[in-house]
């Protein structure tokens, strides 16, 4: 699990790169013609999982976290 989670990470940040460099119409001038067909013919396959993992995501970071267990459970206590 931790290589794709490691291959995750590493795509978002080369997909994070192009962004940065390339506005949409520069990368539709600049990219050639295979890469451009591969994302048009990917994309919403891709978009389709990051956004449910994304919602996924979202939903369970928006709810309130669990009240902690007792003292003893932490460390805590006097």
């Amino acid at each position: 699990m931790a290589d794709t989670s490691q291959q995750l990470l590493e795509a978002m940040e080369a997909f994070d790169a192009v962004a940065s460099e390339l506005t949409p119409e520069a990368a539709l001038e600049q990219l050639d013609e295979t890469s451009l067909q591969m994302f048009w013919r990917d994309w919403p396959h891709i978009s389709s999982w990051a956004g449910s993992l994304w919602r996924q995501l979202n939903q369970e970071l928006a709810e309130p976290a669990s009240p902690a267990g007792d003292d003893s459970e932490t460390g805590g206590g006097d």
